[in-house]
């Protein structure tokens, strides 16, 4: 039970850190005259991000001549919380 709370809090790190690249990477379109939003009104994720992310990845070749290492950051973080959620859900079920 230990490792599923280890695991938990994990997972919830890397959610939180898939959330402040999200919205770098927002941030990163917005200075680049690009107007977007994570967010509809309050805290309530859109869940655009996916929608925003070709368009940073052309950007950020446009401007840096390679894509972004916001770009692979995000993919880096939604895969430790899908992995680390199963691993989680994993040590529970035993």
């Amino acid at each position: 039970m230990e490792m599923a709370i280890v695991f938990g809090i994990v997972t919830l790190i890397m959610l939180w850190y898939n959330l402040f690249i999200s919205n770098s990477i927002v941030n990163y379109l917005n200075n680049n005259g690009h107007p977007v939003s994570l967010f509809r009104k309050g805290f309530f994720v859109k869940g655009k991000i996916f929608k925003y992310l070709p368009l940073y990845k052309e950007i950020s070749i446009k401007n840096e001549g390679k894509v972004g290492r916001l770009y692979h950051l995000f993919y880096y973080s939604l895969f430790g919380v899908f992995f680390f959620l199963l691993l989680g859900l994993l040590s529970v079920s035993k």
